[in-house]
This record gives C-alpha cells, sequence and structure tokens, in this order.
C-alpha cells in the first residue's frame, strides 16, 4: 500500500471533518456575488464616457471642470461656497504680495505716504498665514491696490508671475470681506487653486432619450504633475487640451526660463503622437481669449514671441485670418440674437473687439493645427509613424473663454455628440 496516499487520504478525511458543509456553501455564494458585483461594475464603467482633461498650469482645465458643474451638477451649494472664502482671500494675499515684491525688482515706487504705510504692514505680515482673514489686511490691500505704483506694476505683470484673477479680486476687495458676503458662481470660476492631485467628477447628459454618464478627470499641468498623466491614459473616450491664448509672453511659474505657449505646443505633440493614445480623438479649447482680448488692449503683441523663435513660429505681421476663420471665432462668442442678425445678411463685427485678438487666435490655431497636420515636429526626434498613424484619431479646436459659462455650455453641446461617437467606434458600434 502507497503509505502517502494513505497519509493522503487521512489527511482529507481529516479537514473533512473540521469543515461546515453550510460554511463552505456560503462561502462559495458569497464568490459568487463578488464575481457578479465585479461584473456588473466593469459593464457600468463601460457605459461611462471618459474625458481626460490635459494641458500646461493654470491653462483652465479647473475652470472647465467647475464650469461642468455648475452646468450638468446644479452648481455649487452654499457650504461649498462659504468654503471657498478662504481660497479667495488666499489669492486676494498672493496677488497684493507679488505686486508689492515685484514692484522692488522693477523699481518701481509708490505715490503715497498711506501706501508706504501699507507696505510696511504687509511685507511684515506676508509670512502670516492668517493675516489675510483681518479687516485690517482688507484695509491695506485697499490702500495699495489704489495706488498709481502699484498699478503702474500692475500694467508690467506679464514680467513676473500673477495669477490671472489679480485684477478681479483686488477690485472687489471691499465686498469679500463684507461679513455677509457669499461667493457667487463667477467668483468660484475665477477662484485660483493649484491641482496636485487627480481630481474626478461624474455626471448625467440627456441625449436621445437617454441619460449618458460622462466622467472627467483634472489632472495638474506643472512639469511636476506630469508623470501622473498616464495613470489615466486607460479606457480614455477623448482628451479635451487646454490651450491659454494669453500666455505668449508669458514664462512657467515651475521654469522661469521657457514659455508657456511654446510649452503648450510641445505638450500637445507629445500627446497627439503618444503610442498609448494613438485612438484617443483631442478636442482642443483654444482658451483664455478674454485674457488675450486684455493684453491686446495694453499693446502686446505674439509678434514678440515669434523674433524669439523664428524658426518655430511664422511671420505674424503678414499673416492673414480668412472670412471663414474670422466668422468662426466670432461665432464662438456670438448670442442667439446675433446669430439671427447674422442670417439675416448683417454685420458679424464686434467692435468691441480689436481685430488683434481675432488675429492672435486663429494663428494659434494654425501653430497647433499644423502639429496635427506632421508639418512640424517641436521635439526633433524621428517616430516610427507610417501614414496612417493618425487615421484612427481626430483633433477638433474650439475657442473658449472657460469663466464664461454661455459660451462654454455652447461648446459643450457641441462636443457632446463627438464624443459619444467616439465612445461607440471605440467598441465598435458605429
Amino acid at each position: 500500500m502507497d503509505v502517502m496516499s494513505c497519509f493522503g487520504r487521512s489527511c482529507d478525511e481529516h479537514f473533512r471533518h473540521y469543515i461546515n458543509p453550510d460554511e463552505a456553501k456560503r462561502a462559495k455564494q458569497r464568490d459568487k456575488e463578488v464575481t457578479r458585483i465585479l461584473k456588473d461594475h466593469h459593464k457600468q464603467e463601460l457605459k461611462k464616457l471618459k474625458i481626460l482633461l490635459l494641458g500646461t498650469g493654470e491653462s483652465g482645465k479647473s475652470t472647465i471642470t467647475k464650469q461642468m458643474k455648475i452646468i450638468h451638477i446644479n452648481g455649487f451649494d452654499m457650504q461649498e461656497k462659504i468654503e471657498k472664502i478662504a481660497d479667495i482671500k488666499r489669492n486676494i494675499k498672493e496677488s497684493i504680495v507679488v505686486l508689492v515684491l515685484a514692484m522692488q525688482q522693477l523699481g518701481i515706487s509708490l505715490c503715497s505716504k498711506e501706501s508706504y504705510t501699507s507696505l510696511e504692514f504687509m511685507l511684515k505680515e506676508a509670512g502670516n498665514p492668517m493675516i489675510q482673514h483681518t479687516k485690517e489686511f482688507a484695509t491695506h490691500v485697499r490702500q495699495l491696490w489704489s495706488d498709481p505704483g502699484v498699478q503702474e506694476c500692475f500694467s508690467r505683470s506679464h514680467e513676473f508671475q500673477l495669477i490671472d484673477c489679480a485684477q478681479y479680486f483686488l477690485d472687489k476687495v471691499e465686498e469679500v470681506y463684507n461679513d455677509d458676503y457669499v461667493p457667487s458662481d463667477q467668483d468660484i470660476l475665477r477662484c485660483r487653486v493649484v491641482t496636485t492631485a487627480i481630481q474626478n467628477i461624474e455626471f448625467n447628459v440627456p441625449d436621445g432619450g437617454n441619460q449618458v454618464r460622462f466622467s472627467v478627470f483634472d489632472v495638474g499641468g506643472q512639469q511636476g504633475e506630469r508623470k501622473k498623466w498616464i495613470q489615466v491614459f486607460d479606457s480614455v473616450a477623448v482628451i479635451l487640451f487646454m490651450v491659454d491664448c494669453g500666455s505668449f509672453d508669458t514664462t512657467l511659474r515651475e521654469d522661469p526660463t521657457k514659455n508657456r505657449l511654446l510649452e503648450a505646443l510641445e505638450i500637445f505633440e507629445q500627446v497627439w503622437k503618444n503610442r498609448f493614445l494613438r485612438n484617443v480623438s483631442v478636442l482642443l479649447f483654444l482658451n483664455k481669449i478674454d485674457v488675450l482680448a486684455e493684453k491686446v488692449a495694453k499693446g502686446r503683441c505674439i509678434a514678440e514671441l515669434v523674433k524669439k523663435y523664428p524658426h518655430i513660429f511664422p511671420d505674424f505681421d503678414s499673416f492673414t485670418a480668412s472670412n471663414n476663420e474670422k466668422n468662426e471665432f466670432l461665432d464662438s462668442f456670438s448670442t442667439t440674437e446675433e446669430k439671427e442678425k447674422k442670417k439675416k445678411g448683417r454685420s458679424n463685427s464686434r467692435p468691441d473687439l480689436h481685430p488683434d485678438v481675432v488675429k492672435t487666435a486663429v494663428y494659434i490655431k494654425h501653430l497647433f493645427m499644423k502639429i496635427v497636420k506632421g508639418e512640424i515636429n517641436l521635439q526633433h526626434r524621428s517616430t516610427k509613424q507610417d501614414k496612417e498613424w493618425h487615421t484612427h484619431h481626430s483633433c477638433e479646436y474650439y475657442y473658449t473663454c472657460a469663466v464664461d459659462t454661455n459660451n462654454i455650455q455652447r461648446v459643450l453641446n457641441g462636443c457632446r455628440t463627438l464624443i459619444i461617437r467616439k465612445h461607440l467606434e471605440r467598441f465598435g458600434i458605429i
């Protein structure tokens, strides 16, 4: 007789003696239930349309996420609004401290004795994390912001790092520091908070009598955050790539030697040519048209960047946008009434908009589409991409102003059909 066989049978009999058949049955049922739940979860995940927001830091990704919350998730409740007050006051403190420090670097002087008292207070309390919550702080901010010297410094803000919302909130200091202040949706949209983790929101959008589930991922755009991007590449329906059109005269916050617009072009090229995203289409949001308009009004021009990088940027002065391109831009910000006038043959011009705003926006669009068409290679690296490489994805562009809810709602409505179609194509349904 085989000793080991006997030993084995004895062991089996031994363990069977101690295993409760009912418990084994319940364990098997639990295993089936867990498997069913996981399968159902996987099916639900496949039904979601996953959108990934990419772009350089401060390009407007988080603002677009807020707009989606306003448009599709009934906005912000009172608790969320109250919690934002601290961030808004932090934006005010950062703005005024940056301005007074920049004045010293640029050799600009204050114009009143009272302002020097406020400057002394601000420099002394700059490291106090709670000072921005006091009324005394608000009084000194108002004094400094009204000083012509600070205004002169602000007019040169392209020479240093200043958040876009600086003027917006410094103009509202008195309102923000009222005891009954509650931020509006526009205040929350303007509020700047650095994204240092992957943010995710989900919402349903009605389409053809059905509810389509969107899952949107917003990741940080600073150089140190981009290593996290690959974590959310899987199962992406489309990429929404944000570009700050007003960034042509500024540098990266994390790298003062690198121009922001040039960085955006290089990152876009990497995304467009990434092998993991070969079948993922891109929605290019040419964003911050409001910031672009403000800079053009101050006399800033992208031609200065062209002179610095003539091997990358074509001549701006000789560039001409076609009438169709001009109308396309203007339609992005036209109201229904204005579009009706256009249909009746009336002018589609915007006398309040400087012609160079339209020209610059279209020029920047051309730069990105050159990458899409393979006409430029910023990385100067040979790539093993045949002519069929980009067959299964496309790039559509839109002119946007992230703080303009009407504009963003029109753009998102226009994108919806494309996003759903790309999602269905991925699973071979159409």
